[in-house]
């Protein structure tokens, strides 16, 4: 095994080259990374000086379209560099360069010689691998631009032992998904879904184990958490609350001094775990006087099944009912609750539930109208539709949206849901601007949203949702 600074050169390698080397003094390699120097191949010669001319353009001479134009560019180069990129280090780890050469695996070679982090290269060294063994056709799809590398890494995260052979005969479908427009958290969370159907566990894999870790420097200490099933939701629904009932505190006192400003949302998430973390350890009593948490469960019926859901005014249980509603039912992002039967009864034991019934065209069920402001009942079947801000790729949470008129108030639109669209501040201001304008799409088709916006230039946009219109 040779040690870093070796240049004892194998039969077919590329010996190490002086400064006088072609690669050396060229503009394409001014930059070394130490001894020995090995010679790059041409064709990645002609592409570092093409980006080195790239670096170089004057992007305040550009006018806004080349700017966007240059934008979209450099995503396809990343795409594509990255399927290089991939590649070699796939060939690299599979021919045990680094270490017969240099003395280093592959994540500490590019860590020394590179400057790069170890964890981020072995990382993508995982990602290669299971391109290269299992997902080809995803490489493929990578290599000609038509997917992004987040996308793909997190594709390739997700397979493992059981799966792999089911998401090998995926593929097509992943790709797919890859290439669906929607936000990425809208993507993982999918992405999830499918490695978990595919597991060979079958449709309920058994719930991972919830798992702790502190880390404490000093007076800083480093909390990170992985719950999951019921009691996931129940933490996060009770640091939620606490942490909007701290922005209220705050908005409040802000508006009687300009002294004390409203802290960010990581500020009061932090703040309201460990005001719950203190009030749990001053009432350390086994039993709760409240219900564990506010729960809502979406579920998609029609004319023909609604009233098989219920008995006396009270929805019956998902299993064994003429209407199994835990197929149906999806929690407030959109996201299939998959649990198995005694999940779901405790899921559905203790915490107050909201029960929100869609209706066949999309919409959660009309609310009363004519107030000038979206009632409480209004925002939550609001909160249940749109999930998250509907200017497309946003990704702002619910309780930081406003309830915009579509159709505005001052021009005699309704208070009603089908003229509702929930709009983060930063958005509401976009729609708001001269040139922009918002209407309700009539006849939204496959992928199409409630509502489309249009641009100043022209361009239709259209809004997304956690639950888009129902299918033609």
């Amino acid at each position: 095994m040779g040690s870093t600074g070796e240049g004892n050169a194998g039969p077919g390698d590329a010996g190490p080259v002086d400064d006088h080397d072609d690669i050396g003094r060229g503009d394409a390699a001014r930059v070394r990374f130490g001894d020995p120097v090995f010679v790059v191949p041409a064709q990645a010669a002609a592409v570092v000086a093409a980006l080195r001319a790239v670096v170089d353009i004057d992007l305040r001479a550009l006018d806004d379209a080349a700017v966007l134009g240059l934008f979209d560019g450099l995503e396809v180069v990343d795409r594509l560099f990255h399927a290089a990129r991939f590649r070699m280090l796939a060939e690299l780890d599979a021919r045990r360069l680094c270490d017969r050469r240099l003395g280093h695996v592959t994540a500490n070679e590019a860590g020394w010689r590179h400057g790069a982090n170890p964890k981020r290269v072995k990382a993508d060294l995982a990602t290669s691998t299971t391109l290269r063994d299992h997902q080809p056709k995803v490489a493929a799809a990578l290599a000609r631009g038509e997917v992004s590398v987040d996308r793909v890494r997190e594709v390739c995260r997700h397979v493992n032992d059981r799966n792999r052979h089911a998401l090998e005969g995926a593929q097509d479908a992943l790709i797919d998904l890859c290439r669906r427009q929607c936000t990425f958290v809208q993507f993982a969370r999918d992405a999830e879904q499918v490695a978990r159907l595919a597991d060979q566990d079958g449709a309920e894999p058994p719930m991972p184990r919830n798992h702790a870790r502190l880390e404490q420097s000093a007076d800083r200490v480093t909390a990170t958490l992985d719950l999951y099933g019921s009691e996931a939701m129940a933490f996060a629904a009770r640091v939620e609350a606490e942490a909007d009932r701290l922005w209220r505190m705050h908005v409040a006192e802000d508006d009687g001094s300009v002294d004390l400003p409203v802290p960010p949302r990581s500020e009061l998430l932090a703040q309201a775990v460990m005001n719950l973390v203190q009030h749990g350890a001053a009432h350390r009593g086994s039993g709760r006087l409240t219900p564990t948490a506010e729960v809502a469960i979406v579920v998609d019926a029609d004319l023909d099944t609604v009233a098989d859901l219920f008995a006396d005014g009270t929805l019956l249980p998902g299993k064994g009912a003429p209407v199994d509603w835990s197929a149906r039912a999806t929690d407030v992002t959109g996201a299939p609750l998959r649990y198995a039967s005694h999940e779901w009864e405790l899921l559905t034991c203790d915490p107050d539930i909201t029960w929100v019934i869609r209706g066949a065209g999309g919409h959660p069920i009309a609310c009363r109208s004519g107030e000038r402001h979206a009632s409480r009942e209004q925002r939550r079947n609001l909160e249940r539709r749109d999930g998250r801000c509907t200017f497309p790729g946003c990704d702002t949470r619910t309780n930081w949206c406003d309830a915009h008129h579509v159709i505005h108030h001052a021009e005699g639109g309704p208070t009603d849901i089908c003229n509702l669209a929930l709009l983060c501040r930063r958005h509401h201001g976009v729609i708001h601007r001269r040139g922009w304008s918002m209407k309700a799409n009539t006849a939204p088709g496959v992928g199409e949203g409630f509502f489309t916006i249009t641009t100043p230039t022209g361009t239709v946009l259209h809004t997304q949702h956690a639950r888009p219109p129902a299918p033609a």
